[in-house]
């Protein structure tokens, strides 16, 4: 949540801020802003909106510079204005902060500096800091001193950025639980949030530690640790490419990152998968310990936990360990029961999901180990957790989480498999059977895109309704929350997933005409009670879209709308079934005019709880 870029260097930092806060628009787009220091004095522009807005202000009103911090917002206090848009300022204008996370303690802080006779304009937490560190100069201490008292009054958690007139030369920065990066290329350095705001001029980054602050100046980077002490910059190549970044041919990123999913899981495959076994190179945790795991808590947020509810199901099939999954946010605060042989395992995509942190840090603190299923290896959650396992689902931008949900559920099964495998419970014919129809998947899945005009259709039933029901079972009743949270998120059509046999037992009631019921029924155990699930919907007038396997004549008679997938094992269906549930939303919400890549109130990166 929150974008934050900082630049130094010979370029014109008006447009390198702003390309940067264009590649974070996904952290947050209620408002933007960007603080430059030229000629010894601090110019800010602020505008509400997305960064279109911005960009329109900077045209009529330039800014010239060669330091400069920039701010992409979501709101956690206040409301977006242009007077709550960061950057903020002191009562002088000679201190700009930008601002990503919370300040817990802002409000005492507050109060403390108004005693002090300090005027407040805004209404957010950030503006404490700029009064904070202009108190400090105040008192006769340097710029780094005023920046490091101001960082040892300040509690929660958070990413800084800060310029000051009397270091007209340096950006200071601190991370404290926010992510924070230090970049470099040519006789210049950038901060930021994120890898795709330096991706176009750096080469290499700096990924900063929990609790690192300093400034960045044309001589170079200095970092110091909590304790004060000088840190030695820990240089790493960026490896993300233009391209990566960019929608290409594609009119959204969501839409470009949905295409991208044969290729994601070629390449999983590829690092994955050999004639015989699998792989997982980055795994530390020992065949041995992995053996002796008796139980698995997952615990995980949103997109993340539906993945993680596929994986219980496969973990508890194919590894035979008692499996738990829970919100991240309920996990941490129940007291979890521990015992020596249970192992926690955290899944997100961006590796800095507040409440996913949470949880890892709970669990650590009752000496429980941790496995996260990560996007970003560099991230927070990567350096906390004893192991983990990448996605290598590629940099997913789009706010509506497509690619990297697939690769998670294609990880669960494979690290399931390869639990299963070395406790001996899954004869090797098994094993390669699925793997075998595992393979399959990429040219299935393009199979699947390939028919994508039929799911204009259902987009343009459904346009108009304000209600929508998913129904799944087993493996495919996660797929039915997924499906209901997608077109909730971009279309912003109010969608509930059910599990198909609770739908008797009260979401029932909510079936008309008007409410119309996605039925998720391929091939499997359970499609006969599918079939139930549906007469039950069609006897109160409500209309049928199911997702059946093709061929399946039955359903598709009994069908207002339909779309085929694939025959596979049903232990797969949730992998082909997720594409059509993500077209589904993406054709939606561009039928009712929503903006696919940036949905209202939402943000990429979840860092706050």
């Amino acid at each position: 949540m929150c974008g934050i870029v900082g630049y130094i260097g010979p370029k014109s930092v008006e447009s390198v801020l702003l390309v940067g806060l264009q590649k974070l628009e996904y952290r947050g787009y209620d408002s933007a802003g960007m603080a430059v220091l030229g000629d010894g004095e601090i110019a800010t522009r602020k505008a509400v909106g997305k960064i279109a807005e911005l960009q329109k202000l900077l045209k009529n009103q330039p800014m010239f510079g060669t330091v400069g911090i920039g701010h992409s917002r979501w709101a956690t206090h206040g409301e977006p204005s242009t007077v709550n848009a960061h950057p903020h300022l002191n009562k002088q204008h000679t201190i700009a902060v930008v601002h990503n996370g919370v300040f817990e303690n802002y409000a005492k802080l507050r109060s403390e500096l108004t005693d002090d006779g300090y005027v407040f304009l805004s209404e957010t937490d950030t503006e404490v800091a700029p009064h904070l560190m202009d108190k400090y100069l105040e008192e006769g201490f340097s710029p780094e001193e005023a920046f490091a008292r101001m960082l040892r009054r300040l509690d929660g958690q958070y990413a800084l950025a800060v310029i000051a007139e009397k270091a007209n030369q340096k950006i200071f920065f601190a991370r404290k639980g926010s992510p924070l990066i230090v970049a470099r290329g040519k006789s210049e350095y950038l901060l930021s949030s994120d890898i795709p705001a330096v991706v176009p001029i750096c080469e290499d980054a700096i990924y900063l530690e929990n609790g690192e602050w300093g400034y960045v100046s044309p001589e170079g980077v200095t970092i110091f640790n909590a304790a004060g002490d000088i840190v030695t910059p820990k240089w790493e190549p960026i490896t993300v490419s233009i391209e990566d970044v960019d929608k290409g041919e594609f009119e959204y990123l969501m839409l470009k990152e949905i295409y991208e999913q044969p290729d994601v899981f070629e390449r999983i495959f590829k690092e994955r998968l050999d004639e015989t076994f699998i792989h997982f190179p980055e795994l530390k945790f020992g065949k041995e310990y992995l053996a002796r795991v008796g139980r698995i808590l997952i615990q995980a947020c949103g997109t993340s936990l539906n993945a993680g509810m596929i994986g219980r199901i496969y973990i508890e099939q194919f590894s035979r360990i008692s499996t738990e999954t829970d919100y991240s946010s309920e996990w941490r605060y129940r007291n979890p029961l521990t015992s020596g042989d249970s192992l926690v395992v955290g899944i997100s995509q961006s590796g800095e999901t507040a409440d996913t942190l949470a949880g890892i840090r709970e669990a650590k603190a009752k000496f429980m180990r941790v496995l996260s299923f990560l996007n970003n290896v560099n991230s927070t959650m990567a350096r906390e957790s004893d192991a983990l396992i990448n996605l290598m689902a590629g940099p997913e931008i789009g706010v509506a989480s497509t690619k990297a949900f697939t690769a998670q559920v294609a990880n669960l099964l494979l690290f399931s498999l390869y639990v299963g495998s070395i406790k001996w419970l899954i004869p090797s014919e098994e094993r390669a059977k699925i793997l075998s129809e595992l393979r399959m998947v990429p040219d299935m899945m393009r199979k699947i895109l390939k028919n994508h005009d039929s799911i204009k259709k259902i987009a343009a039933f459904l346009k108009d309704k304000n209600d929508t029901i998913f129904l799944g079972r087993t493996y495919n009743y996660p797929s039915a929350l997924e499906g209901a949270l997608k077109l909730k998120e971009i279309s912003y059509i109010h969608a509930s997933g059910y599990a198909g046999g609770e739908f008797k037992h009260g979401p029932l009631a909510l079936v008309s005409e008007n409410v119309p019921v996605v039925i998720i029924a391929p091939k499997g155990e359970i499609r006969t009670k599918m079939i139930s699930n549906l007469k039950e919907a069609q006897a109160r007038k409500g209309k049928i879209i199911s997702i059946i396997t093709e061929g399946d004549e039955e359903i598709k008679k009994e069908s207002d709308f339909y779309f085929e997938i694939p025959e596979c094992d049903e232990s797969i269906s949730p992998l082909l079934v997720a594409v059509p549930l993500q077209l589904l939303a993406y054709y939606t919400a561009i039928e009712r005019g929503c903006d696919v890549d940036r949905p209202r109130n939402l943000a990429k990166a979840v860092t706050v709880e």
